[in-house]
């Protein structure tokens, strides 16, 4: 299911907000504190990014999986990478009149697979992931 966004306004996720998501992951389930520096703001541009007046990812899809995959697999913070990334994702698509339907066993596999480079899916594949989970709220 593909969302063009055209004259869409799009709320992004700031840094404050991926922070936030962080610190109550590590509250509720424990882990250490701390970011690299610099990563996580990296991160945060990529579903902005684009060149020339075209963006490289034009679709809530994408933008989504731009979030959960280079989170996940970014190791951003020191702990709760994984946890972060899916969180992020969930909250990007709630910030824009979306839900994520997926079981959560599912989504843990599905988020625990991308953080590991040795079983990563192709972004492709996992665009076409979450815009198969997608539902408007």
């Amino acid at each position: 299911m593909e969302q063009k966004l055209s004259e869409e306004k799009i709320v992004y996720l700031d840094l404050e907000d991926v922070e936030d998501l962080h610190k109550e992951n590590l509250e509720r389930d424990g882990g250490l504190p701390g970011r690299e520096p610099g990563k996580l703001e990296a991160k945060l541009a990529l579903p902005m990014s684009g060149y020339g007046g075209i963006e490289f990812y034009p679709t809530l899809g994408e933008k989504a999986a731009v979030y959960h995959y280079h989170l996940a697999s970014g190791h951003c913070f020191f702990d709760a990478n994984k946890r972060t990334s899916y969180t992020a994702m969930v909250l990007f698509l709630d910030f824009n009149g979306y839900d994520l339907i997926a079981e959560s066993d599912d989504l843990y596999e599905w988020t625990r697979m991308i953080a590991d480079h040795n079983t990563r899916p192709d972004f492709k594949h996992a665009v076409k992931w979450i815009e198969d989970r997608m539902r408007k709220l």
